[in-house]
């Protein structure tokens, strides 16, 4: 047992804490509160959640947490490392490659449509040169005489009414305006949170931003994780929703310096997220009919 395990336990027993009371305060798994008492930091799901399980954990038995980290630097791990940034950078390609892969599979089984549609136009492209070529024959003027005057008429004295029928056609033809994303909580537990996101925009985007600190995050669109990133205070990450999607998965290590955006619009935390260093969000999305 290290230093730093034995002054969070000792704080842990003088607030009268079982670890079962812990885990349930903190949502920290109990094995991982045994392990930061034991010093055993090899058994965390990677060195940035140490980091956090540890921080959380002090701050729960009346600790500063960033003070026990900063007063014990070499006793945990480091979140900078060689090996680490490799296996991100590796899991970013793997990732572009597949949202890449998504796009050219929708542009592939929509080709047969816009080809269809090409046609379509241009035979009606046809028929308009037809039908505006056989209208201009029409306009010669007709002259009928009389045994004192001749009268001149033409059918060029129509445009008036052609272009009410026109601007009618074009009010017609307007798009309605399509209604405002909105962005409800449908149920929070603190560390667990899902959103209701209705006449969502297609394709989206969703944008993560570290603000003030340090933060990892990951994104699954469809059960496949498309894109996670160790972000530093200033830096984004930016996630294309492709068209048709209805669920999205987010994991933020550090909700306290992330900000999470979608289609432009912020998406708040839940109040019961206040104390959460950890967040797993899920977005229900339904897209504008």
């Amino acid at each position: 047992m290290n230093e730093i395990g034995v002054k969070l336990q000792e704080a842990r027993k003088a607030k009268g804490y079982t670890l079962d009371d812990l885990q349930q305060m903190t949502k920290i798994q109990k094995r991982y509160l045994i392990a930061i008492e034991e010093g055993n930091f090899d058994v965390m799901p990677g060195k940035f959640y140490a980091r956090a399980f540890i921080k959380q954990y002090a701050d729960t038995v009346g600790l500063n947490g960033d003070q026990l980290l900063e007063e014990y630097t070499e006793d945990v791990p480091q979140t900078h490392d060689e090996e680490y940034v490799e296996k991100v950078s590796t899991s970013q390609t793997r990732s572009e490659n597949h949202v890449a892969n998504i796009w050219l599979e929708k542009i592939q089984a929509i080709l047969p449509t816009i080809i269809i549609v090409a046609i379509v136009l241009a035979i009606t492209g046809a028929i308009w040169f037809a039908a505006t070529k056989s209208g201009n024959k029409e306009k010669e003027p007709m002259i009928s005489k009389d045994s004192e005057s001749v009268s001149i008429t033409s059918s060029a004295e129509e445009p008036s009414s052609s272009k009410k029928e026109s601007s009618s056609e074009a009010e017609s033809s307007k798009e309605p305006e399509k209604p405002k994303q909105e962005v409800a909580i449908a149920s929070s537990t603190g560390s667990n949170t899902t959103y209701t996101v209705k006449n969502m925009t297609e394709p989206g985007s969703l944008v993560l931003t570290a603000q003030g600190g340090a933060s990892w995050v990951g994104v699954t669109i469809a059960g496949v994780q498309i894109d996670q990133k160790t972000m530093q205070s200033g830096e984004n990450l930016e996630v294309p929703i492709p068209a048709g999607t209805t669920a999205v998965t987010i994991v933020v290590g550090n909700a306290k310096a992330t900000k999470i955006t979608l289609n432009g619009t912020d998406i708040p935390y839940a109040p019961e997220a206040a104390n959460s260093v950890t967040q797993n969000i899920q977005l229900q999305l339904t897209p504008a009919s």
